[in-house]
């Protein structure tokens, strides 16, 4: 399904994102989760292969799936709080991007 979304920012009040959710959404170029993100749903992001940037808010990373990013970018960047940096890169699912994991810019 092809939808035309370049940024998306999700509500402080969302708590996971489902399964296939953003699945093959190829103009979403960036997307920022909030603090309250506990999930990201199998293949959530997969083939959107404009997505170049997410940000999650989240100081705990959420759950994820190590395909919840599959075929996005090659260049994909995943902001995440500076203090939680090592923490995403060591995380069950996360480890899989942790080549592309990074604090988040002030």
């Amino acid at each position: 399904m092809a939808v035309g979304i370049l940024l998306a920012c999700l509500s402080r009040m969302a708590y996971s994102i489902g399964e296939n959710a953003f699945s093959e959404c190829g103009s979403i170029n960036s997307i920022t989760l909030p603090e309250t993100i506990t999930s990201i749903g199998y293949a959530a992001f997969y083939r959107c292969g404009e997505l170049s940037s997410v940000t999650v808010r989240s100081i705990t990373p959420p759950s994820v799936w190590s395909n919840s990013f599959k075929e996005t970018h090659a260049n994909l960047v995943i902001y995440v709080p500076a203090e939680s940096v090592d923490t995403y890169k060591s995380a069950s699912g996360w480890s899989d991007y942790a080549s592309r994991i990074q604090a988040i810019q002030s």
